[in-house]
C-alpha cells in the first residue's frame, strides 16, 4: 500500500525510544528525519543552518511535523509549521517540562533555552507528553524545589491541547533470564557529564544508604568514568554502560530496581527492569508512582532515613509476589503496541 502522507521528524539525540517512534511512524507515513546535535555549543548556529536547509527542502510537501522534546531544535520546525499552516506535534519527554533551579536542571531554568522552549510550545498544534504530569503536577519530593511543575506551571495561559501517550515496551524482549541474587539493588544512570546528575538521579542517596545495609549489594550502572563517583562502601559496584542484551541479564539477576530521581518523564530503565522482575523502589515524582502501582515501594520525600526504612520494608516483603506484580504491571499497561496505536491515531487526526 502506497504511503500517502509525509511526516518530518526532528530530534536532538537518536535515543532508543526515538528510534522506536521513527519505526512506528514509518509503518504508515513517508518519514524524513533530521538530527539537531551540535557537538560543541559554538556549533549551534551551524545546526540551525542545517535544519533550515532541511526545512526549505521538505516543508512544502509535509503533512505533519513531529518534534521529539522541545528546546532549541524545536524552534524552527514549530515556527515554520505556524507560518506555512502545517500541524506540529511536540512529544514532551521530561527536561522540557522540568524546572529545578536548586540543582540547575531543566529547560525552564536556563534563560535562552526557556525562551526557545516557550515559543515552541506556543506555536505547535498539539503536545503529546509521555505522562500527564509533564503538563502540570504538584511537587513535594524535594521541598527546596518549586512546588508546581510541568508545562502549564511555566505557561499558565497556554491553550495548546495535549494527549498523553506513555512509553511502550517489548514484553517479549524484556523478560527475566536469570535466578535472582539475594538482596541486590540496581539503578541505571547516564549523562555523567552534567554536574547535577548524582542528585537528579538520586545516586547520592544510594551511596549514603548503602553503608546501612552491609548484607546488600548496590549496583550503579552506566557510569562512563568510575572517578565520577566516590564511595567507601565495598557493597557499591560501579559499572559502565552495556548493550541491551547484557542489560537484560543484569536486571534479571537483581531483586530490586532503584529509581530515586528528583524528576523524570517516563523512565525506560525502571519499566524494563520491572519486566525483568525487579521489584521497584521509586521516588514520589511525576510518572513514577503510577508506574509502580502496588508492585513496589514509593519514597515520599527525598530523605535518607526514610529511604532506609523503605528498603528495610522491601527486604521483609514477599518478593515472589511483588516481582510478578512488577512484571505484569508493565506488560498489561505499557506495551509497545499501545503506544503505536495511540501515536498513529493522533498523527492521523492531526
Amino acid at each position: 500500500m502506497r504511503k500517502q502522507k509525509n511526516v518530518l521528524v526532528f530530534y536532538n539525540h537518536l535515543s532508543s525510544f526515538i528510534k522506536k517512534d521513527l519505526q512506528i511512524l514509518s509503518e504508515e507515513f513517508n518519514v524524513k528525519s533530521h538530527d539537531f546535535l551540535p557537538k560543541k555549543k559554538w556549533q549551534t548556529p551551524f545546526s540551525f543552518s542545517a535544519q533550515k536547509l532541511f526545512l526549505l527542502r521538505y516543508i512544502w510537501s509535509a503533512d505533519l511535523i513531529v518534534v521529539q522534546f522541545a528546546g532549541y531544535h524545536s524552534f524552527l520546525p514549530a515556527l515554520w509549521a505556524k507560518v506555512f499552516g502545517k500541524p506540529c506535534l511536540i512529544i514532551s519527554g521530561g527536561t522540557d517540562a522540568h524546572y529545578f533551579p536548586k540543582i540547575g536542571y531543566g529547560n525552564w531554568q536556563k534563560k535562552f533555552l526557556s525562551w526557545f522552549t516557550k515559543a515552541s510550545f506556543q506555536w505547535c498544534s498539539h503536545i503529546a507528553p509521555k505522562h500527564k504530569s509533564l503538563m502540570q503536577c504538584d511537587y513535594n519530593y524535594d521541598k527546596q524545589e518549586p512546588a508546581q511543575q510541568g508545562i502549564y506551571a511555566r505557561l499558565p495561559q497556554l491553550k495548546v491541547p495535549f494527549t498523553e501517550i506513555t512509553n511502550g515496551y517489548d514484553t517479549v524482549k524484556w523478560h527475566c533470564t536469570k535466578t535472582k541474587k539475594k538482596n541486590t539493588f540496581i539503578t541505571v544512570s547516564g549523562a555523567w557529564e552534567y554536574s547535577f546528575q548524582q542528585q537528579l538521579k538520586g545516586i547520592d542517596l544510594i551511596l549514603e544508604v548503602a553503608s546501612m545495609f552491609p548484607d546488600c549489594e548496590f549496583i550503579i550502572l552506566g557510569v562512563d568514568n568510575q572517578s565520577r563517583i566516590q564511595t567507601q562502601s565495598a557493597k557499591v559496584k560501579i559499572l559502565h554502560a552495556v548493550k541491551n542484551e547484557e542489560l537484560i541479564d543484569i536486571f534479571s539477576e537483581c531483586e530490586f530496581y532503584l529509581q530515586l530521581s528528583m524528576a523524570e518523564g517516563f523512565p525506560n530503565s525502571l519499566c524494563e527492569a520491572m519486566l525483568c522482575e525487579c521489584i521497584p523502589i521509586g521516588s514520589n515524582v511525576f510518572s513514577i508512582p503510577e508506574i509502580i502501582g502496588d508492585s513496589g515501594f514509593v519514597l515520599q520525600n527525598r530523605n535518607v532515613d526514610e529511604l532506609r526504612r523503605l528498603i528495610q520494608q522491601a527486604l521483609n516483603a514477599d518478593k515472589n509476589v511483588l516481582k510478578k506484580k512488577a512484571q505484569l504491571r508493565i506488560a498489561e499497561n505499557y506495551t509497545l503496541e499501545k503506544r503505536k496505536e495511540k501515536l498513529l491515531s493522533l498523527c492521523r487526526n492531526l
